[in-house]
């Protein structure tokens, strides 16, 4: 293992990419794909994937023979029971015949144990012998405009039981402006973050279901932040729907043709903003691959975007605002995301009902996603209705809030205590 741990990266310098491949190379077989993909598209990568993925293989090549061998043994043994060597298994990226190929095995359930197992292990290894990083607050700011009529009665069923909702006094709308741009004497939250030391694009969020972000962050131009308009990438999701829906519905070409469409120049669609930011086209372009939604629905791609933002960037702040969606028209393929807009002559007709219950359901979801990993003990949550002129707080695990429930707040005060706790 001497080899990895001499070419191990030290701060400032780049890793030695050869010798993380030569390390893969001993891992199991099936631990090859992801981790190979993720060398190959290093330069792709956000800061957080690019530690994470360093620290594994460190950790990895920091073993002793005789520890590595103990590690490794129990999940090669089961691939020789699994047949892997006999499969056709690209060893460069997870594809969808990977998948296959392994959700068919009778030991499935016993493979995804053995690579948990390994994984809290070498996790566990280098927690033992790294010190600490730490770790700041983080926030997830969410907005339901005031054009979606939220039932009160229901917009917080199921909500983190730590929150509370508050009511908001005045203009709801105005939290949304501070939170943007802030007010003379106190500036918006991402010039507030950049006084807290963030610097780098991916501590901070915007991810818009309409193009009202992009407006109204004008001021913040200059500050570090990646922003996500899901209206301002229409001629890019139409272009790119009307590709993905020439894929067949068979596991080996749709890797096939999946693979095409990463490769394929979409410079004519992208917004003139994205020119300089390869890394956030390789994000959009996995978006939309991931059959989720995200491509066809504007509050689907807000909480797709800001989930895979949290689990690829772990961004200290992430600001998202949904909006309103059409109604689904009658005998379209929603299913298999056609286009609505061009298969059906009928008119576009707004769905105000429909995309308030899709909002604050997606909200939760996003809350929840920030929960799965461990910042998320020490994550603050606020979602604020704008119809209701009511807001759900969640403060980070093991705090509590000193709010009155009684009491309304303004805008103003929520903001100054939202500021407060990002920059103390």
């Amino acid at each position: 293992m001497n080899e990895l741990t001499n070419g191990k990266q030290q701060k400032g310098t780049e890793p030695d990419l050869a010798a993380y491949r030569r390390l893969i190379n001993r891992l199991p077989v099936t631990l090859h794909p992801s981790l190979n993909q993720q060398l190959s598209a290093w330069e792709m990568l956000f800061p957080f994937e690019q530690r994470r993925t360093s620290d594994f293989l460190n950790a990895v090549g920091s073993l002793s023979p005789s520890d590595f061998q103990a590690l490794t043994a129990p999940l090669l043994e089961l691939e020789r029971k699994m047949g892997v060597p006999g499969w056709s298994f690209s060893e460069a990226r997870d594809t969808m015949e990977n998948a296959s190929l392994l959700a068919r095995s009778e030991y499935y359930a016993e493979w995804r144990k053995e690579v948990e197992r390994l994984f809290e292990a070498v996790g566990a290894a280098e927690r033992s012998s790294a010190p600490a990083r730490p770790s700041p607050m983080r926030f997830v700011i969410q907005f339901v405009p005031c054009n979606l009529p939220v039932d009160p009665l229901t917009a917080w069923k199921d909500w983190d039981p730590r929150g509370r909702e508050i009511a908001i006094s005045g203009d709801s709308r105005r939290l949304y402006e501070l939170v943007m741009q802030g007010r003379p004497g106190l500036p918006g939250i991402a010039a507030s973050l950049g006084q807290s030391g963030g610097v780098d694009s991916s501590e901070l969020w915007f991810i818009d279901a309409g193009e009202e972000m992009s407006s109204l962050s004008v001021a913040q131009s200059s500050m570090a932040r990646t922003s996500l308009s899901y209206a301002a990438l229409k001629p890019l999701r139409d272009r790119f729907l009307a590709e993905l829906n020439t894929i067949p519905r068979d596991t080996q070409a749709s890797d096939e043709i999946m693979g095409e469409l990463r490769k394929e120049n979409w410079d004519r669609w992208w917004p003139a903003e994205f020119a300089s930011q390869p890394k956030l086209r390789n994000f959009l372009i996995d978006l939309f691959l991931s059959g989720n939604g995200a491509i066809i629905f504007s509050n689907a791609f807000v909480e797709w975007a800001a989930s895979e933002a949290l689990r690829r960037a772990r961004p200290r702040v992430i600001v998202t605002r949904f909006g309103m969606r059409n109604k689904p028209k009658l005998f379209t393929g929603i299913a298999i995301f056609e286009n609505q807009q061009t298969i059906s002559p009928l008119p576009d007709v707004d769905d105000p009902e429909g995309s308030a219950i899709d909002a604050v359901v997606l909200a939760r979801y996003i809350w929840q996603a920030a929960l799965r990993y461990p910042e998320g003990e020490q994550t603050f949550g606020l979602c604020v209705v704008e119809h209701n002129h009511s807001a759900y707080v969640i403060p980070p695990a093991g705090s509590s809030l000193s709010w009155s429930a009684e009491r309304s707040m303004t805008p103003e005060e929520v903001y100054n205590w939202l500021r407060g706790q990002l920059v103390s």
